[in-house]
């Protein structure tokens, strides 16, 4: 397929907001690909080159493709100037609009999706000296071979705004669609769930129909997705679902998912070169994971140092929590201190200051064989049979109980010692990868002012600042929760208390990197909400409020009262945000006065 039919079926499904005529959309794009070809088409149709999990970045950011639309589209007959492709910017607010304007209306394009995915990794791995320069010396040479629609979506794939209003749950339902098994969605899913790479799934079952799916299995250095917890009113409600129940603490951390597999070979060189904790070099494959498929390896150089000395196997996936702790005291460190080790640079210096414990609760893959499969009793004995004792990597404790009163004073205990909570889990049940259900449900401890629990939020925008925040830029910001059912994003409040001076510029400074001209389709902003600026659904914060009320302003058709900024949630993607669903559930519980 041209890379200009491709960009054709992408304005396609600009123009709609419908999620059946996006599936159908999707579904006859599917249909058209080559089998050879039909992975990257499904990850353009993203906005990636790969797979999520290791989909590279681009580093080019607004400022440098300016500079690339110039050196692009300025030609002895045509001289531009900075100042005119800024004023088109501010017109367009879209750089992606601005390459469709710029390039030659007439021009062919000729280039195959192969080839214009080939050149655009090609960019994406430009590193070392003299990087920037070169980047924009093969970006503008491949805008020139595309015309102007190819232009307009090469530049938004480069920079990260596709925007189309769909992710992976959509292009599932396509998939099935495109096979003539609609009701195939729900099994695509849960293949999704255990091995997150929908274009190597495309191509199984391009290859082999629905039955190929058999052969996409469990393996090391692919991300699981991570099990969530469900929320319920209070220990009541939980035992009263769950019966019998094993309670675990749970940690203000971060989710650490590792993998290591010692019979395969390493790819990221780097971790052989500088084994900061050890005088060992790894030189086999070892990553790590956060809850939204985001590798964060070169971030826990402890861990991985850790891993090789404490975990007693050929290959393991582990799932856990890490959090920081005060070397001197012992105590554990606020979750914002934590999430200092989420760095480019200074990451030698950062482990030193702020050591990790790395709380394991499960054990997903062992010695070459899933185990999602097998009960949370099976698997947490196997897990602690293959950790050995040490100073980082500890298996998380337990008690199982079916009494109301002892999950009482085990959660009082956990307040006690300062921690978030428990984790309540059915220890006969399997892992349910990307699931929320009464498999999991967590009890967070009570602030009197606020809400039994906290709520995890989308940012979609911002208003500009009024007064005293005129300095920052930005007063305000919109939040959303999702929607699994229609995987849209949904508005639910504003937000303009709880953050510090370094706290509104920060959020300004995220905002804008991911700031766009309009919201994506899947996104559900009443008029009367509409932000100054708009940013794409990729910042969670965690929201704290005095309550939720019925609301038929917001489109999630709740709001929250007071709503406070608690805490940026880096650590997690949109989708991991919380449904309307729970909010739903949460106003229910509310009602019945258990806040």
């Amino acid at each position: 397929m041209l890379f200009s039919d491709l960009a054709e079926y992408l304005e396609k499904l600009e123009k709609t907001s419908k999620r059946l005529e996006i599936t159908s959309i999707l579904s006859e794009l599917i249909l058209k690909l080559d089998p050879n070809e039909i992975d990257i088409g499904v990850y353009l149709t993203l906005g990636y080159l790969r797979a999520s999990y290791e989909n590279p970045k681009f580093n080019i950011a607004d400022r440098m493709m300016l500079r690339i639309l110039l050196q692009t589209y300025s030609s002895p007959n045509r001289h531009l100037t900075e100042i005119q492709i800024n004023e088109l910017y501010k017109k367009a607010g879209d750089l992606g609009n601005v390459a469709y304007e710029l390039a030659p209306q007439k021009k062919e394009s000729n280039l195959s999706l192969e080839e214009v995915h080939k050149k655009l990794q090609e960019i994406a791995e430009i590193e070392g000296s003299g990087s920037q320069d070169n980047k924009v010396v093969k970006t503008a040479a491949l805008l020139k071979d595309l015309n102007r629609l190819s232009a307009k979506y090469v530049v938004r794939i480069i920079l990260g705004t596709t925007r189309l209003g769909f992710t992976e749950l959509t292009l599932a339902d396509a998939l099935a669609l495109s096979t003539g098994d609609p009701k195939a969605g729900a099994a695509i899913e849960r293949v999704y769930s255990l091995h997150p790479d929908i274009g190597y799934i495309a191509k199984m079952i391009r290859k082999s129909g629905i039955g190929g799916m058999k052969n996409i299995v469990v393996e090391t250095g692919v991300p699981i997705l991570s099990q969530k917890a469900q929320r319920v009113s209070g220990p009541e409600e939980a035992m009263e679902k769950m019966k019998n129940v094993w309670a675990e603490y749970k940690f203000d951390g971060t989710r650490v998912q590792l993998h290591m597999d010692r019979t395969k070979s390493i790819t990221d060189t780097q971790l052989t070169q500088t084994p900061l904790f050890s005088s060992k070099k790894v030189g086999f494959l070892i990553k790590t994971f956060t809850r939204n498929l985001e590798e964060t390896t070169h971030q826990y150089p402890d861990i991985v140092s850790a891993a090789t000395e404490q975990i007693d196997a050929e290959s393991v996936i582990l799932d856990g929590e890490a959090i920081g702790f005060n070397r001197e005291t012992g105590d554990f460190l606020p979750f914002q201190e934590t999430m200092q080790r989420k760095r480019k640079h200074g990451i030698s210096e950062t482990a030193l200051e702020i050591p990790l414990k790395y709380f394991v609760f499960d054990l997903l893959y062992l010695n070459g064989e899933s185990l999602v499969d097998k009960t949370l009793r099976e698997r947490k004995k196997l897990l602690r049979e293959i950790v050995k004792d040490g100073e980082t990597i500890i298996v998380d404790d337990y008690i199982e109980s079916d009494s109301l009163e002892e999950i009482e004073e085990y959660f009082e205990l956990a307040e006690e010692k300062g921690l978030e909570g428990l984790i309540l889990k059915r220890p006969e049940d399997p892992y349910q990868a990307g699931a929320r259900s009464f498999s999991w449900v967590k009890l967070k401890k009570a602030d009197k002012k606020l809400l039994t629990d906290s709520v995890d939020c989308i940012v979609l925008g911002y208003y500009a600042g009024r007064g005293v925040r005129s300095k920052f830029g930005i007063g305000g910001f919109l939040i959303g929760v999702y929607d699994p059912e229609t995987d849209t994003y949904k508005t639910i409040s504003k937000v303009g208390t709880g953050l510090s001076d370094s706290d509104w510029a920060e959020l300004k400074l995220m905002c804008d990197k991911v700031k766009i001209d309009k919201f994506p389709q899947n996104v559900d902003v009443p008029k009367n909400f509409m932000p100054d600026t708009i940013v794409s659904p990729k910042i969670v914060v965690e929201i704290g409020a005095d309550e939720i009320s019925e609301s038929p302003s917001h489109s999630a058709g709740y709001a929250l009262r007071f709503p406070r900024l608690l805490r940026f949630r880096k650590d997690k993607g949109a989708t991991d945000a919380t449904t309307t669903d729970e909010i739903k559930k949460m106003y229910k519980n509310q009602k019945r006065g258990h806040y």
